[in-house]
Formats: structure tokens, C-alpha cells, sequence
């Protein structure tokens, strides 16, 4: 019952940190691409239809699934609980996953609230189908990571490992993973998935590849700067315009000192801890790595210029939705050098612990017990000081329900024309829905 309790815990946190605007409000390409090209399309001609040289089969699955249970005023709140409750299936699954790779119950109940208490979650990623790939891909390397004792398991991880391969094209950063256990077969649906997934993705982007940038390549200076900045600051706040606000008057080291600590706490984790501890580590470093450095090289701007900000740029520090994603990561690998600590600690519940007569390794433990202890306390922290955040882009509208009802009176004049209802984040964002949608329903 643990998962079923604890599904249920994160999708009512997640709905929680939504306002009732937000959730109300129709995102980007939920609209405009998704729901517009299944009006077009139909929705097994949508499906495997890519855009911007992707394939998004989750969130055109969630679209659909929406438009159909729910009438058209209700489509917006629909796909923002829909979405929560991916989010939700993405943290429950982590708590599974993770009982054989770490030992601390506290640090996989961390990792499995990360997706949901992700600091910069609701500014752009969160409760939207267009950004569920990141979720996705957060779920992938826990996934192989996971021990698998049978193929049932086997089998409904490949399924899962599969459609988040048929959505997120970076989870092919964590093929290496495949060699670990590969000799056994109930680990080979996981691998499997993963595989046929991503080299789908491959063959789209391939055969549909996305155009070119037209400006210069930000520099090395400016990515790494800019992961101290922005995942890595992430997530201990939502407000980056606060972070540019402090380097502005106190300079860059306010943000690359805690990462110089951060890497050393890190190399110390792999030296004390054990190997599962190690790959669990590893693969979080380097998917927060791929997301941001990855995010920045194919999408260049100057806005991403960090290395190069004078004052003014630094006070004008925006939020980028791959700092978000790459923010998952980074305090999922604090909470994996916590189960580190934790583990060479004392005292721990169900961990078996030598006892040390002698002094100097009875107080190693308790140090590490401690360090544990206090990275487990900045995790919680963070989680419950950006818990309510009023800066979502969706926060301001349009509301999609008032839009709707607004356009039945246009729609009795005219049946057969097409209402235009405007999404978030901007004008140039609409969506156009036939109007024998919008009178089925307000026959209902």
C-alpha cells in the first residue's frame, strides 16, 4: 500500500501547488500542436506525428485522453490533473525502484518527491503535457538501475521505459546503464524499451531534423556559469531573478563556491560509497549534465550568455524550463550522497551497522550521520520553502473555461465556423477548436 499512499500524497501536493489559474489556463503546444493536429490528424494519425523533429507519444496519449472524459470548458483543468497524476505515477514508481539500490528509506522518499517539490517546477514544467517528457526521462535511469527478480517487472518497466523513449529523446544519454546486469534476461523488456525508444526518436529527429540556429554558440564559460546559475541554484529557490539580483551585487562566487562544495561532497560519495550507491550517483550528475549542457548547445541565446552578463543582465535572469529539469537531478543526487552519509552513519532504521570500539571511528560515524542528517534537512528545506510560488507563466490566463463560454454565443450564430481561444505563454500562442465541439457540449 506504501506506492498506492504515496501516489496519492504527491498527486494532492502537486495539485496543491498549482493555483486555481493555472490550472485553468492551456499551455503551448498542448494546444496549438497537440489538441489542434488530433483535431486535424485524428488521433492515430497524431500519434507518432512528430514536431520540432521529436515524437511526443505520452503527452498526445494525455491529450487525448482529456478531450475525450472531459466536455471542452473543462479541458484545461483536465490536462493539468492528468498531468499532475503522471507526475505523481513517475514519484511512486522512483520509491519502488529504488528499494534495492539505496538503503536509507528517507533518502528514496526524497527522490521519489523530487519531480513534484522540484523548487522551479510550476514557473513552466509542471501539470502541462508538453513538459512531461522531462518526468519521463527522470524515471528512465532508476529504471535501469532498479534489480529485476522477474519478468513481470521486467516487462511493465520496458513498457514504461518505451513510452518514455517515444517522448524524451535524451534518454539516450543513459544507454551505458544498459551493461549493468545485462547478462540477466529479466532486465532485457527494460533494456529493450529504452533501446527501441530512443533510436525512434533518433530516426525522427534524422529524417525531420530541427532547423538550424541562426546565432552564435554561447561558450563553455557561459554554460558552466550557467549551471551554477540555473539548475544548480535551482534548486535551492524559484526565483532566479532573486539569484541574478544577489551575483549582481555580490559577484559570480555567491553560486560557484556551494558548487565547488557541492562537487567535493559529491567525490566523496563515490569514495565511501558502495556500488549501487555509485552508479545511483553518477547517473544522476550526468543526467542533470546532459539536460543543461545538452539544452544549451542546440539551443543557443544570448540570454544564455552568462559568462558575458554585465549588471543589468544579471538583474533581468530568467528561467529556463531545462534548469528545471536539470534541478531534479542535482538534488536527487544530494539525496543519494545523503543515503551515503546515512549509511556509514549510526543509528540508521534497517541498516545494519559494524560497532567501533574505538573512538576515532565511532566519531566518523556519527560525522557521517550528521552530514546525512543536515543534507537531508536543506533537501526538506527547499522543498518546503518553494512549495507556494505565484510566478507560474500560466498564472495570469487566459482562463480557457471563460473562453470557451464566450465563444458558444459566437458558435450559435455560426455552427460551422472554428472558435480561436488563446493559450498561455503569449498572443501569438491560439488554438482552434470546430465549433461542433464547443455546442456538443454546452448541450450537455
Amino acid at each position: 500500500m506504501v506506492p498506492v499512499v504515496l501516489f496519492l500524497v504527491i498527486a494532492a501536493l502537486g495539485w496543491l501547488r498549482l493555483t486555481p489559474e493555472a490550472r485553468n489556463t492551456l499551455w503551448a503546444e498542448d494546444g496549438k500542436v497537440f489538441l489542434q493536429e488530433q483535431y486535424r490528424l485524428g488521433f492515430p494519425g497524431a500519434l507518432f506525428h512528430d514536431y520540432a523533429g521529436y515524437l511526443h507519444v505520452v503527452p498526445r496519449i494525455v491529450i487525448a485522453i482529456a478531450s475525450e472524459i472531459a466536455p471542452i470548458d473543462r479541458f484545461a483543468v483536465t490536462v493539468s490533473a492528468l498531468c499532475v497524476a503522471v507526475t505523481a505515477a513517475v514519484g511512486a514508481a522512483v520509491w519502488v525502484l529504488t528499494a534495492g539500490v539505496l538503503r536509507s528509506v528517507v533518502a528514496r522518499l526524497l527522490l521519489a518527491l523530487v519531480p513534484v517539490l522540484v523548487p522551479l517546477g510550476p514557473v513552466e514544467i509542471q501539470a502541462n503535457a508538453a513538459n512531461l517528457h522531462w518526468f519521463l526521462m527522470y524515471l528512465v535511469p532508476f529504471a535501469l538501475l532498479a534489480p529485476v527478480r522477474s519478468w513481470t517487472r521486467g516487462i511493465v518497466l520496458g513498457v514504461a521505459t518505451l513510452l518514455a523513449g517515444l517522448t524524451e529523446i535524451q534518454v539516450v544519454v543513459f544507454f551505458p546503464l544498459f551493461f549493468l546486469g545485462i547478462r540477466n534476461r529479466r532486465r532485457w523488456p527494460v533494456i529493450a524499451g529504452t533501446l527501441v525508444g530512443g533510436l525512434a526518436q533518433v530516426a525522427t529527429t534524422l529524417a525531420h531534423p530541427r532547423a538550424a540556429p541562426n546565432v552564435e554558440h554561447n561558450s563553455v564559460g557561459d554554460m558552466l556559469l550557467g549551471y551554477a546559475v540555473q539548475p544548480f541554484a535551482g534548486s535551492a529557490t524559484w526565483s532566479m531573478s532573486r539569484v541574478g539580483e544577489v551575483i549582481a551585487h555580490h559577484g559570480t562566487w555567491i553560486v560557484v563556491a556551494p558548487l565547488v562544495f557541492a562537487a567535493l561532497l559529491a567525490a566523496l560519495a563515490f569514495w565511501a560509497g558502495g556500488s549501487a550507491q555509485r552508479w545511483a550517483l553518477g547517473s544522476m550528475l550526468w543526467g542533470s549534465a546532459a539536460v543543461w549542457f545538452g539544452a544549451v548547445a542546440l539551443n543557443p541565446n544570448a540570454m544564455l550568455a552568462f559568462a558575458h552578463f554585465d549588471t543589468a543582465q544579471w538583474l533581468g535572469n530568467w528561467t529556463f524550463r531545462y534548469s528545471a529539469a536539470g534541478s531534479m537531478y542535482v538534488i536527487a543526487a544530494f539525496a543519494v550522497i545523503a543515503d551515503v552519509a546515512l549509511s556509514r552513519g549510526v543509528r540508521v532504521p534497517g541498516v545494519v551497522h559494524p560497532h567501533p570500539q574505538d573512538a576515532p571511528r565511532r566519531t566518523l560515524a556519527w560525522l557521517a550521520t550528521t552530514a546525512g542528517a543536515l543534507l537531508v534537512l536543506a533537501v526538506v528545506s527547499s522543498f518546503v520553502a518553494n512549495f507556494e510560488m505565484h510566478a507560474s507563466s500560466r498564472q495570469g490566463g487566459p482562463f480557457w473555461d471563460q473562453q470557451v463560454q464566450t465563444s458558444e454565443t459566437e458558435c450559435e450564430l455560426d455552427p460551422d465556423r472554428d472558435a480561436a481561444l488563446q493559450i498561455a505563454p503569449g498572443p501569438q500562442w491560439a488554438v482552434t477548436v470546430p465549433c461542433a465541439v464547443i455546442d456538443q457540449d454546452a448541450e450537455r
